[in-house]
Parts: structure tokens; sequence; C-alpha cells
């Protein structure tokens, strides 16, 4: 893979690079330089429906829905293993289209993302319950039976943002490829690059013509993918407004959907917690990706008594805090995605003063960074929870802290919200955390038992212990678990053999 693979004028459709025909060309800028790193074409509807037709014979009339797991699996480890090959070239490609830093890269990016394409390929056949057969009994006309057994859902549209592109991608297509799907695969327009290289690796892992197709293009591809009547599914992960128009755009045809949605994640530090842990905590954690992170904890929930503490250790934690180029190994905050991002931060700060927010630090764009993106790391205090800043998502590197008297104000704080993604609990002791974590309406709750805080991530050298799957009690990135939201956070779970599942109507056959 060379820089001059980065631009493309054909599309995958049908197992080839076919001509898009599109009527424009979409740019591709690396957010930390702003320079034009690649493109894409700017497809349209056509481009869409030639993308379903292709999926739609691949599964009514190819072989792959018709495989078994394990032959399906074993497809997709040899696609696994391609990309495996050009990590390095992946992990450069993908700092550049997204201004992600290296040790995103290493943790989810790109490590993370393909541990995950490997761990499907080879678990596919065993973590899936793929048939349930009862016992045979007799009767008046001889032996009979039941069996309930899980076949693929069919054509599936799937619909990726723009912060985690090369690993929702992944998680999409992947566990529905596995399934005996068949994907059409649209990439977020500012961010689309790396979507081709999925489509290399499948025609080199000679996956049959047109189980995965990749088109580029802006809403009316959106709308095709969402409305025509050959998409059995509809797989999206992004914002909630958007969310709430696929679903009624689906709603005439009555696709399946799968919503990864926004989130406004409260952490609830508990009162039994030491003041110099609280101290130590900072604010790394919820500054990743520049914000850009739906289940990020932009909502601190702390005694008011914690607040000075909460206050000096997150001025300390400045101190490591390296705004700028993400391909420098010590920067641990890169660019926001495009300047009308930045904009909306700018705008949601300004409210946060306007509303009576205390602003601590940031809330403006670095001097000494003239080009990308960029924008400081910023804290707000005194908030009240009814403040935009605590409501609504941002999207960038903002973290609203309100102070609780008690742990069921704390509780009702954080569930006072429209969107239940995910959560977090920092106690003394794991069984108070875990019954608190109980208590909070969301789909993802970490509760963390206090210990030393990490306040630099490249002491972490990669992945670290226990994060990657070759490392012995390693578990992967998104191999356990489930990933999805409650209230308007979504529809539907990703990850381990529940993401699979999801990809899988259940039928059952009685025989006689």
């Amino acid at each position: 893979m060379t820089k001059d693979s980065w631009k493309h004028d054909r599309l995958f459709v049908g197992g080839d690079w076919t001509a898009s025909n599109a009527a424009g060309v979409l740019d591709v800028i690396d957010p930390a330089t702003e320079d034009v790193i690649g493109s894409v074409p700017d497809g349209d509807a056509k481009t869409a429906e030639a993308a379903i037709k292709a999926a739609r014979h691949a599964f009514d009339e190819g072989p792959w829905p018709r495989m078994s797991p394990r032959e399906r699996g074993t497809a997709l480890s040899r696609f696994a293993a391609i990309l495996d090959e050009r990590h390095d070239a992946l992990k450069e490609l993908i700092m550049a289209e997204t201004g992600s830093t290296g040790f995103l890269c290493d943790f989810v990016q790109v490590r993370g993302t393909i541990d995950i394409a490997r761990w499907v390929g080879e678990s596919v056949e065993h973590v899936v319950r793929w048939t349930e057969v009862s016992a045979p009994v007799g009767g008046p006309n001889g032996m009979s039976g039941h069996a309930v057994v899980r076949e693929p859902a069919g054509v599936v549209a799937a619909i990726t943002p723009f912060n985690f592109p090369f690993f929702l991608n992944i998680v999409k297509a992947v566990p529905a490829l596995a399934a005996g799907c068949t994907v059409v695969l649209k990439p977020h327009p500012w961010t689309p690059l790396d979507a081709f290289e999925l489509a290399r690796a499948a025609q080199e892992a000679e996956l049959p013509p047109g189980v995965l197709n990749v088109i580029t293009g802006g809403a009316e591809i959106g709308e095709e993918l969402t409305t025509h009547p050959m998409v059995d599914m509809v797989t999206f992960t992004g914002s909630t407004p958007t969310g709430r128009r696929i679903m009624a755009a689906a709603a005439p045809t009555l696709k399946r959907l799968q919503l990864e949605l926004g989130g406004k994640s409260a952490s609830i530090v508990l009162d039994d917690v030491p003041e110099a842990h609280v101290k130590a905590m900072g604010i790394m954690m919820n500054m990743i990706h520049a914000g850009q992170g739906c289940a990020l904890q932009t909502r601190t929930l702390l005694p008011e008594h914690m607040l000075d503490a909460f206050v000096e250790g997150a001025r300390d934690s400045l101190s490591y805090l390296k705004v700028g180029d993400p391909r420098e190994t010590d920067t641990m905050i890169g660019p926001l995605i495009r300047e009308q991002q930045r904009v909306r931060v700018e705008e949601y700060v300004q409210s946060g003063i306007d509303e009576g927010a205390e602003l601590v630090f940031g809330g403006r764009r670095p001097g000494h960074l003239t080009k990308g993106f960029f924008y400081e790391p910023t804290l707000f205090i005194n908030a009240r929870n009814d403040m935009r800043i605590a409501r609504e998502e941002i999207f960038g590197p903002v973290l609203t802290v309100l102070t609780y008297r008690t742990e069921e104000e704390a509780i009702r704080i954080a569930n006072d919200s429209i969107y239940g993604l995910g959560g977090g609990v920092v106690t003394a002791n794991t069984a108070r955390g875990f019954n608190v974590a109980r208590q909070i309406r969301a789909g993802n709750v970490a509760v963390q038992t206090v210990g030393p805080a990490v306040n630099n991530f490249a002491a972490l050298r990669g992945t670290g212990p226990g994060w990657s799957a070759d490392e012995p009690g390693g578990i992967g990135l998104g191999i356990t678990g489930v990933f999805g939201g409650f209230k308007q956070s979504g529809v539907g779970r990703e990850w381990g053999h529940h993401g699979i599942e999801e990809f899988t109507e259940l039928k059952s056959i009685a025989w006689a």
C-alpha cells in the first residue's frame, strides 16, 4: 500500500473494481495538517442500487449464506490475516485519515480491530448456537421433532462514522459476513479510505463476488440504503438525530435495525474514594481521540468535598496532555476531524459560559498550532445537569463536572439523560460499585476499584498486558461483553457472539 493508492476512482461492487460513474470526487483531508491525502468517488443513488443488487444476487444465488459457519470462518480468517500483514501501512493510513494518535491506533483503531476480525473468523463456528434440536418423540404417525435454527438476516447495509472508521467497518461487516449475510458498506465521506483496504483484503481472501461491496458518497447513498426494499437490515453508528431518521426511513419496509447512537455518559466518583486518588485521576480518559467517542464519560459526578482535589489534579494532568501531531509519540490529543466540528465545540463551550458554568481551563484553539483542527482540553465545573454542556453530545475534548450530596442523587443525575450508552463508577469497594452500576441506565458501565492511576499512555507500550488476543490471558478488544445503549443511545448490540447473532434470524422447523 502506497500513498498513491489512497486515490480511488473505482468502487468495489460485485467482486470487481468498477467505474463509479460518479459526478464528483470527495477529497480526504488529514485533520492534523489540512492537506488533501486522497480522494474517492462521490456516488449517488444509482451507485447504491448497483451495490445492493450485487449483494442481493450474492445472497440469493451465491454460496456464501449456505456455507457452514466453519467455511465462512476460514475465509474470514484469511481476510484477517491479510489485514494483519498490512498493519503498519494501515496504521499510517488511519493516523492520516482520522488524526488518531499512535497509542490509540495500537489499542483500538488498528491492532485491536484486526484482533476482532481474527477472533470472529476463528470463533464463529463455536460461539453461536446455530441449531437447537429437541429430542424426537413418538406419535400416531411415527416420530416427530422440532428444531430452532439461526439463519442469516440477508442483505445488510452498513453505514459508519468518522471517529473510529476501520474499527466500526470491521465490527459491522465481519460479524454480518460471519453470520452468512452479504454487505454493502458505506463509510463516512470524511474517512472512506480504509474501507477500500477491506475491499482489497476481501478480494485477495477470495470471498465470493458480491459478498462485500464498498461504495462512497453522501446522504443520497444513505437514503437509498435505508429505504431500498432489497436491503433486509441496516447497521449504523452515528448521532441520535441521524439514527431517528434511519429508523423512520426503514419503517415502511420493516427493516431490521442495529443502531449505535449518541451518548452523554456519566462517571460517578463515590465518597469512599481517597482524596489522593481523586487528585491523580486527571482527565486523559475523557479526552481520548480529542473527545470524539460516543461512550466517553463526558460528565464527571463528584461529592462536593472532592471538587478542589479533582481540579488540582486536572490542572496537573495538563503537563502530559500534549496536543499536537498524532505522529509524534508523545502526543496525547490529536485534532478534531474537521473545521466544522471545531466550530461546533466552540459553540458548546460558549453556551457553557453563557449558562453560568465555570471554565477552569481550555476553551480555545492552541496558539502554537497554525495548521490542523486542534482544540485545547477543556474543563467546566459548577455546572448543572440542565445545561447544554451536560445534556448534549459535544464530541470534543470537553469535560463537565457536576457535584452531588448523596449516592441516590448521583444516580439520579447520571440517569437524567435521553442517552444511555456508557457510564462509570469509581469506588474503594467493588461490591458497592457493582451495585451502583446496576442502577445506571446504560448499556456499558465500567467499575473501577481505586488503584494507581495511569497518567502516561506511552508507558503502556502498545496494546498493553491483557489487551491483545495474542497474549496468555489476553481477551482482545470487543471479544467479551457487548456494546450498545439504552434509551436514545440505540437499538441492538455489537461485539462477541451477541454481535454475530444480531445478523441472524431464528427459524422454527417442525418435522414428522
